[in-house]
């Protein structure tokens, strides 16, 4: 080996030791595979056989609990990529926490006090505890995503129906969107009746009336009035634009929140209503 090969070799080392380390791309493919499963095509969730086998969820369970945008920023150098991250960790801690438990006719059932399962069962996330409460959060106080609301999954049937693929980088933006048209206008969390000059919008609007208000101040700050009503009209469907241009300062009612699981063996929203 020649004096010139050597320093050559020698040089590359040195490069390569001092070069940072690659970003690593999380891998949501055992959730995708997860989802297509046991989720059927209305969005509702065979929790069952995943109580038989949960070795693949636990996992990707695993992996949540490993990293995290917050423990590995540089693995995850999009908002995009964060945004995926913490929606499928949230839904992904769902399923685990419902399987721990099951069977269970509702998660206001899993825990001490009615709401415990969100705001007090802490999760490993990047080697740090969270609640799913506070995962939530993130996503809506740091990432500033109002859209959030139509994809994360409490396992309630009056939560939005279930993605049946795992939310990446590069389909976040696409599938925000479509849930997000799909939730607004499905007629069991919006209807607007002209004759009454009434409607009637899903609790989640009420829960989480603040994000929504201040997505529609975002855009114009001097906007005021019915402004939960303004943000559900950007993506209301041609007919529920036209029927909302029929109304003048309506009545806002709320549909009743069913806390029922959204199992696929459990009675429907639209089933209970």
């Amino acid at each position: 080996m020649t004096i010139k090969l050597l320093y050559r070799l020698s040089l590359l080392f040195c490069l390569t030791m001092a070069s940072p380390a690659r970003a690593q791309s999380f891998d949501h493919s055992p959730w995708d595979r997860i989802l297509q499963q046991h989720v059927t095509e209305a969005g509702r969730v065979d929790y069952a056989p995943l109580k038989q086998d949960p070795a693949e969820l636990n996992a990707y369970v695993a992996a949540i609990g490993a990293r995290s945008p917050v423990s590995h920023p540089a693995d995850f150098p999009t908002r995009n990529a964060q945004l995926a991250y913490w929606i499928n960790a949230y839904n992904a801690l769902v399923f685990s926490g419902v399987i721990e438990a099951w069977p269970v006719k509702s998660v206001r059932d899993i825990g001490t006090l009615p709401y415990s399962f969100f705001w007090r069962k802490k999760f490993t996330v990047g080697g740090r505890k969270y609640t799913l409460n506070g995962i939530e959060n993130i996503l809506r106080n740091q990432l500033g995503e109002p859209r959030v609301h139509f994809v994360l999954v409490c396992a309630a049937n009056s939560c939005p129906n279930l993605e049946r693929q795992a939310f990446t980088a590069a389909n976040v933006e696409d599938l925000l969107e479509k849930n997000t048209r799909a939730f607004i206008n499905d007629p069991r969390n919006l209807r607007v009746d002209s004759a009454q000059n009434r409607v009637t919008v899903a609790r989640i609007f009420t829960f989480y009336k603040g994000d929504f208000e201040a997505f529609v101040r975002s855009r114009d700050p001097e906007s005021s009035g019915q402004l939960i009503l303004a943000y559900i009209k950007i993506r209301a469907s041609g007919a529920n634009r036209r029927a909302f241009d029929a109304l003048t300062n309506p009545r806002v009612d709320n549909f009743d929140y069913d806390w029922g699981i959204n199992d696929v063996r459990a009675p429907a929203a639209s089933d209970v209503r």
